[in-house]
């Protein structure tokens, strides 16, 4: 027998559970206590519990003693049924037989390219030519290509 180790949440939301009312009114109080702006919404978690309250109680009941409106309400329904339905859509793996706490990732088998980065080189000259007129020319250039230079200089 093949069992599966995920459970989906809209079938944790839909499971009956004791929520009063008086358990959604802490929670909105409390969380009104402690919200750290004006315009922060009320947690999706007291609005699981609201929804779930209100199969037992009627909406306006539960609007006037929670201090929600009935736009806000139906504004978080409407996010409600369309984050349980994309939950509903997802598959869920029918073969895992266990939870997977290691994967191991093999190397490839053929080393990847190594190509150095080109920097350029740091051995640094300078020569510095002096007229008798005291006119001076400086010329800084990398040690690499010093017999460059001289092969130019003496030869064409």
């Amino acid at each position: 027998m093949v069992t599966s180790n995920v459970t989906s949440i809209s079938s944790k939301l839909s499971q009956p559970q004791s929520i009063t009312l008086d358990d959604v009114i802490l929670a909105l109080q409390s969380w009104r206590k402690n919200k750290t702006n004006a315009s922060e919404r009320i947690p999706t978690k007291i609005w699981d519990k609201i929804f779930i309250l209100l199969n037992t109680i009627s909406a306006s009941k539960l609007c006037k003693e929670a201090g929600i409106s009935s736009a806000q309400l139906l504004k978080a329904k409407e996010d409600y049924n369309s984050r349980t339905k994309s939950i509903d859509n997802q598959s869920s793996p029918t073969n895992i037989q266990e939870p997977i706490d290691f994967c191991e990732v093999t190397p490839p088998k053929l080393p990847l390219d190594y190509k150095p980065a080109e920097a350029f080189t740091t051995t640094t000259s300078v020569v510095e030519l002096y007229r008798p007129d005291g006119m001076m020319m400086k010329i800084h250039f990398t040690t690499d290509r010093f017999p460059e230079l001289l092969r130019a200089f003496f030869y064409e």
